[in-house]
């Protein structure tokens, strides 16, 4: 997922392309947040059992293993120790988590409720907000890069000539960063929702064509692995 420099290989255009590059890489972070499976891995981050008159973290004696599709409609709950199921169970069920297997003292298997149509529609909008902002963000970019291209004509830095290219690689970088962007929101919908998704027009469904496309390959991983930090670990 890379932006081409085929027109110009001018300073404003490289610290643009630079900029963008930055902003889609952190597009994909905050869209890798909306829907997170991380929720799923802390249920049991806080949660206590009691063993042997003391409390203990539940964590200490069963883990969350979401498998390797963590947006799949099933999970499993590893158990270390057979005194850690009916805490499992217990704060499974306070979490609508209802639809589980028992029948392995070992493994819980269970079962994640349906989306909601509101859900879906929640999610979407809210993959729909991320996406706006970072065009806007990508635009506000490319405006910064066009002033100083003029400013720098004005001071007589670059040549007419120059600053014509400049502004022809502006124009081509920003449309290729647009298009990462609506892809990128676009398998985050589909990640999340699976089929039956709406588009707002013929260029949204145009994109939607593209999102196995070999460049998106390793960002599609990347939105699907709950990012967890050294805070979520505490």
């Amino acid at each position: 997922m890379k932006l081409d420099m085929k027109h110009s290989q001018d300073s404003y255009s490289m610290a643009a392309m630079e900029r963008m590059d930055i902003e889609l890489q952190a597009l994909i972070g905050r869209l890798n947040e909306v829907g997170s499976a991380l929720a799923i891995l802390n249920l049991f981050r806080r949660a206590d059992i009691e063993v042997e008159g003391k409390k203990r973290r539940l964590r200490d004696f069963a883990e969350i293993d979401l498998g390797p599709d963590p947006m799949a409609g099933t999970f499993k709950v590893i158990i270390h120790n057979p005194i850690a199921v009916n805490g499992a169970i217990s704060i499974l069920k306070e979490n609508k988590f209802i639809n589980i297997d028992a029948s392995s003292k070992r493994e819980l298997k269970v079962v994640k409720p349906r989306l909601t149509v509101q859900q879906e529609d929640d999610l979407e909008t809210e993959v729909k907000r991320v996406t706006k902002t970072s065009l806007s963000k990508l635009a506000s970019i490319k405006s910064d890069a066009l002033q100083r291209v003029q400013a720098a004509i004005k001071a007589e830095y670059i040549e007419p000539v120059e600053s014509k290219k400049a502004t022809q690689q502006l124009d081509e970088m920003i449309a290729q960063a647009a298009k990462h962007a609506g892809v990128l929101g676009l398998i985050r919908r589909k990640q999340l929702i699976g089929g039956g998704l709406s588009f707002d027009g013929p260029e949204e469904e145009a994109l939607y064509k593209r999102i196995n496309d070999r460049d998106y390959r390793e960002p599609w991983q990347e939105m699907l692995i709950p990012n967890i930090d050294e805070d979520d670990e505490a």
